[in-house]
């Protein structure tokens, strides 16, 4: 249960930043706006660490694989989606495509992590994307003035996470050893991904910042709740849940991500949304019950070896 209500909480917090860049958005440019953003992240991280006493990176391998899971998970998957929204692709609609990252998930965690899929996840992820195309397709034709590229770039968010998370689950599974604490990877994820985006703020958008008390509620928003509360909550599922179960989550984000997209902006949901929603919805049931079967499966045959075993 008490995972459950962490999940549940990831869930609400994850579909909050796609809101939260919007809000930003308009006082500073993709780039400048995550740089900033993981700039503040590593310094709050640092002193909090330093504070405790637990900077301890004795690891340079531990390093090199939280940096390299900072790129993919933070820098590569939030410049697209943060592109794509500063492109005019509705939150909720790159939260949507997003949540095609449990089918890439699962194809690859079979070959790459030895996780087994059940044949009810692998037909929920077929529903749900089905939900997905429906709902992108119906938009897509209504927003003749949006350019195409807008609806690429979160496909190229899913793959980036969906890289960050089967290496993540191989990390805790495969090599506990070298594995940093939550907070001590965030840290390193955080340094490195406000790196490799310096150059490309300064570059492309010359660092230029409207300093609003709207751009400054977003930017702690999405410092607080998003980079350190959100991201430490997915790598802590990743301690107890499988990547495909973790990555399932995804499919929750479109309609809480409607919720604060109408609260906040006023976004209405049309018949096609509606629809491809409650498709969606289907999708994940499965999945959640094929894992929930495929548990109870697990916990019988290790009861029933253990009777085996008793005189």
């Amino acid at each position: 249960m008490e995972i459950l209500a962490l999940e549940l909480l990831f869930v609400v917090l994850w579909s909050s930043g796609f809101t939260g860049a919007k809000y930003g958005l308009p006082y500073a440019g993709s780039f400048t706006l995550l740089f900033i953003r993981y700039v503040l992240v590593a310094t709050l991280l640092f002193v909090w660490l330093s504070y405790r006493g637990e900077l301890r990176l004795h690891s340079r391998a531990a390093i090199a694989r939280c940096a390299l899971i900072g790129l993919l998970a933070h820098a590569v998957w939030l410049s697209a989606v943060f592109g794509a929204i500063a492109l005019g692709i509705s939150p909720w609609i790159v939260a949507l495509i997003t949540a095609l990252q449990p089918m890439a998930t699962s194809v690859l965690s079979g070959p790459l992590l030895g996780e087994q899929v059940s044949p009810i996840q692998w037909a929920g992820m077929v529903v749900g994307l089905v939900g997905v195309v429906v709902v992108v397709g119906t938009k897509a034709s209504i927003q003749i003035d949006v350019p195409w590229i807008g609806y690429g770039l979160p496909f190229i968010s899913t793959l980036s996470m969906t890289l960050a998370t089967l290496y993540q689950r191989h990390i805790n599974r495969r090599q506990p050893g070298v594995a940093l604490p939550v907070l001590s990877s965030l840290f390193v994820q955080a340094v490195t991904s406000a790196i490799a985006l310096y150059p490309l703020a300064l570059f492309f958008e010359d660092l230029q910042v409207q300093w609003t008390r709207q751009f400054a509620f977003a930017l702690a928003w999405l410092v607080m709740v998003l980079s350190i509360g959100a991201y430490g909550l997915m790598f802590k599922l990743l301690e107890y849940r499988t990547a495909a179960r973790v990555s399932s989550l995804a499919y929750l984000s479109p309609p809480v991500t409607l919720g604060f997209g109408f609260l906040v902006f006023g976004d209405v949901l049309g018949i096609g949304g509606v629809l491809g929603l409650g498709i969606t919805a289907v999708g994940v049931a499965l999945v959640y019950r094929g894992d929930v079967n495929k548990a109870d499966r697990q916990a019988s045959n290790r009861f029933n070896n253990l009777r085996g075993m008793m005189p």
